[in-house]
């Protein structure tokens, strides 16, 4: 009976240990997906400034090839980082 008892306490102590643990893991992810939800929100916003900094290039017409070049780069380059932001948020 005894021993009965010790193993039904180890057994706990375990259990207690595993929820403390999967408690702070899931404290730390928590913290991980609101750091990308902000990271994701700042880089939306900075793709729309650049889209209309474009727009406003190209109305304006200074615009030349190797700068449009950069420019659309830039953007699919921050488009890749939304993606990826958001890929992790989905999983």
């Amino acid at each position: 009976m005894e021993q009965l008892v010790e193993t039904i306490l180890n057994k706990s102590r375990k259990l207690v240990a595993e929820r403390d643990r999967l408690s702070l893991e899931n404290e730390q992810l928590k913290h991980s997906v609101e750091t990308m939800k902000q990271k994701s929100s700042s880089q939306v916003l900075r793709i729309n400034e650049l889209i209309e900094k474009q727009k406003i290039q190209q109305v304006a017409g200074v615009f030349g090839k190797e700068e449009k070049s950069t420019s659309l780069k830039k953007i699919d380059e921050v488009m890749r980082e939304v993606d990826r932001c958001m890929a992790l948020l989905n999983t």
